[in-house]
């Protein structure tokens, strides 16, 4: 591969951990309601089941509390880990709900066939997660620096800041998602107004196609990335513009808008 080459798929790589990261630290506010769940069931539990009722609240607790640090962890400090200490979590979780109905059985009193289901739901999920994680684990060996994804998040920003009409190295794709674009030397960074996706692509890797229909804002186009088409949109001339200069200068074709 080119020097170029090399050089996107680092950047990709940065661009797909710092997404996970952002999904995870999203994710945080989820833990709060799982907390707050464990806290509702444990007070269910114990009136249910007073054999086992205090010792019920008290593994309960200390798993909310865990849950909520966890989801703390995963908003300060987002990273593959939050992935694996929800299958912990979860696991923990699951087993108790089935652990305390062998308690409740040999007590002499009645199964909860919720609290099994529960609890094997949770066992599942959590096994689930494990394999994430350490599917992530092989994808992002080396993984990238505080460092690399702090730069990504300021160029992210800069590129929702861009403006065609002023910057020529500019692009604003309204498909679905919507797109903008920086295109730097020979590479085309584009993220998504809202979220937090991002792609580096080179020349051959993006395609605006024009459909030769007018609209009100520009032609009608399509764009193509990595071999995914996205719903047509309007491209205004100044991103049109841009992006054929562009293509130009890395030889590569493209229809006349």
């Amino acid at each position: 591969m080119s020097d170029d080459a090399v050089m996107r798929a680092e950047l990709q790589r940065v661009a797909a951990y710092r997404e996970l990261c952002a999904g995870v630290r999203r994710s945080g506010r989820h833990n709060a309601v799982f907390a707050g769940l464990m806290l509702a069931l444990a007070v269910f539990v114990a009136a249910e089941a007073r054999q086992v009722g205090l010792v019920t609240v008290y593994i309960f607790g200390l798993l909310a509390l865990a849950e909520l640090l966890i989801g703390l962890y995963k908003w300060l400090a987002p990273s593959a880990e939050g992935v694996l200490l929800d299958a912990v979590v979860l696991l923990a979780f699951g087993g108790w709900n089935l652990a305390r109905n062998v308690l409740i059985m040999q007590a002499g009193g009645q199964v909860q066939g919720l609290s099994i289901f529960i609890g094997l739901f949770l066992v599942w999920g959590a096994v689930g997660r494990f394999r994430a994680y350490g599917q992530l684990r092989r994808l992002f060996a080396d993984r990238p620096t505080h460092e690399q994804i702090a730069w990504f998040d300021d160029l992210a920003a800069e590129i929702r800041r861009s403006d065609p009409e002023a910057d020529p190295t500019a692009l604003d794709l309204p498909t679905r998602p919507h797109w903008k674009a920086k295109l730097l030397g020979s590479t085309a960074f584009l993220v998504t107004v809202k979220g937090d996706s991002a792609v580096v692509a080179g020349p051959w890797d993006i395609e605006i196609v024009p459909q030769n229909k007018s609209g009100r804002r520009g032609v009608r186009s399509v764009l193509r990335l990595y071999g995914q088409e996205f719903p047509a949109f309007e491209i205004d001339g100044a991103s049109a513009e841009n992006y054929r200069a562009w293509a130009a200068a890395n030889g590569t074709e493209t229809t006349p808008f």
